[in-house]
């Protein structure tokens, strides 16, 4: 994808967070920076174009649809493009995303929700697609469409047709878009959500408004051969900052991912849920306002979610249905409580406790340089700096056979721990250690897994660990989220081993 397209497929998705809508189901939780496809992965790395990052007034304007075939300049013609049908004067360009790189990908396979599916502009724009004002008198205006996660509450799930609303965006000094205007719709048909971009130019003519309009009102939809793949599954707020749980379908299982305006978080595992939950969580907010998200997939039998909290208190979470065509044999859950160490308990409709599992902060605490006695050390790395060498090691303890029974049981456990192991993470505090020069990074081959390794590469290895998401090299997986074993010689690291957990 060249810069110009990159201008184009960013201000016409400018996240819908930054247009105000009811705290019940609050439309924009997406952050504008999409994260790369990781986990829950959900989803397209997005960079908020600075023209369009002051998007301020959302909903001022109602335009109704009016006539729904274009009448303006001549004969016209209808297209389908990924299951949209759109009737349009035959003069204008029906634009392939894919086609025109759009989507970073020409596979539609390849590319996971949200993604453009169709793109409509005066004439083909060619090599100016992303930066419209190059084009001349020609650019008067440009629309995409865009298939976001299947939206199963709120403002999105509104049946087609809708109403466009005006956005209030600062184009004036951009080169790119002086002075256009903007309109925006969500909505859902065939079982699918969808989010249009209208923008434009101050040439345009009332009847080239009037056509857009109309072909946007024209816009007839068909349901996707794939099925759901992406929902977005519940919102809330923590810490004064709003997130948006969603839930993707892909090859190895399910993905959870939340997204906030100023972090993502999110995991992915190998469905149905089982009885040992591994929750992923996430801190919001700042200072004495900080507050833990948890969430993570759940068994169908539970139907109640409960978290001791660091605090002591008892935090009830929310259940949320995942649609069968993700997973039907789980679901999920998330809470908000105080920062620190949480321990979630499920429970099935007779109140017996089901499932079970820790949620801990992603920011336990402050770092110090606290050195490590030599040898194998197990636990969480929280951050890696490839440029001074060094690493923040959140030290835990796997415990195994019987003492992983009794910590299991002093948890709140009954019987003998799943998996004959058990994490005791009781201690937010985090250690500054420095890195060997020729450190060994061994990560699972989860391709072959589950004792094949291969030596990663650390700035790959920083990244997943930084976005606590997984990051693809070819077929290799960095996977943030895993659990850790260093050796330390001389207080330097010598060796990081990723840890397998099923």
């Amino acid at each position: 994808m060249n810069d110009l397209e990159r201008d184009l497929r960013e201000v016409l998705h400018e996240d819908a967070r930054s247009v105000p809508t009811p705290i019940s189901a609050p439309e924009g939780l997406r952050r504008s920076v999409r994260r790369r496809q990781a986990v829950f992965g959900g989803l397209v790395g997005l960079s908020a174009l600075a023209i369009v990052a002051a998007v301020v007034a959302g909903a001022t304007l109602l335009l109704p649809a009016q006539s729904n075939r274009p009448a303006g300049v001549g004969p016209v013609t209808t297209g389908t493009l990924n299951g949209i049908t759109i009737t349009y004067p035959q003069a204008w360009s029906l634009i392939d995303p894919d086609k025109a790189g759009l989507n970073g990908s020409a596979s539609m396979a390849e590319v996971p929700l949200p993604r453009i599916m169709l793109a409509l502009a005066p004439t083909d724009p060619g090599e100016t697609f992303g930066c419209p004002g190059l084009a001349g008198g020609a650019a008067t205006f440009l629309m995409t469409v865009q298939e976001e996660p299947l939206a199963l509450d709120g403002p999105s799930s509104e049946p087609w047709p809708v109403e466009l609303r005006t956005m209030t965006v600062d184009a004036s000094e951009s080169a790119c878009y002086p002075d256009w205007d903007f309109l925006r719709a969500a909505w859902t048909a065939a079982g699918r959500t969808f989010e249009a971009r209208i923008g434009f130019a101050p040439a345009a003519t009332t009847d080239q408004r009037d056509d857009v309009l109309a072909a946007f009102a024209s816009m007839s939809f068909a349901a996707s051969g794939r099925g759901v793949t992406a929902a977005v599954l519940g919102e809330g707020i923590a810490g004064g900052e709003p997130w948006t749980l969603f839930a993707q379908r892909t090859e190895g299982g399910l993905s959870l991912s939340l997204e906030a305006e100023t972090i993502g978080a999110g995991t992915s595992f190998v469905s149905p849920a089982t009885s040992e939950l591994q929750p992923a969580s996430t801190v919001l907010g700042q200072g004495s306002n900080r507050q833990l998200v948890a969430f993570g997939a759940i068994p169908i039998d539970v139907v109640r979610v409960e978290a001791t909290a660091a605090d002591g208190s008892v935090v009830s979470a929310e259940v949320l249905d995942i649609p069968d065509e993700l997973d039907p044999d789980s679901n999920a859950f998330a809470l908000v409580a105080p920062p620190g160490r949480a321990v979630v308990r499920g429970y099935d409709s007779s109140g017996q406790v089901v499932a079970r599992g820790i949620a801990a902060s992603s920011q336990p605490s402050p770092s110090v340089e606290a050195a490590l006695e030599d040898g194998r050390h197990f636990g969480y790395v929280r951050s890696v700096d490839v440029d001074a060498g060094t690493l923040e090691f959140d030290l835990a303890y796997f415990l195994s056979g019987e003492e992983a029974n009794a910590a299991y049981q002093a948890a709140g456990g009954t019987g003998p721990v799943p998996n004959d192991h058990f994490v005791v993470n009781d201690n937010p505090m985090l250690r500054t250690l420095p890195l060997a020069p020729n450190v060994r990074l061994r990560l699972l081959d989860w391709n072959h897994c589950c004792d094949t390794f291969f030596d990663g590469d650390l700035a790959l290895f920083a990244q997943a660990i930084r976005e606590q998401a997984e990051v693809a090299d070819g077929d290799l997986i960095y996977r943030g989220q895993s659990q850790w074993w260093i050796t330390v010689e001389n207080g330097v690291v010598t060796e990081i081993e990723e840890q397998y957990s099923p």
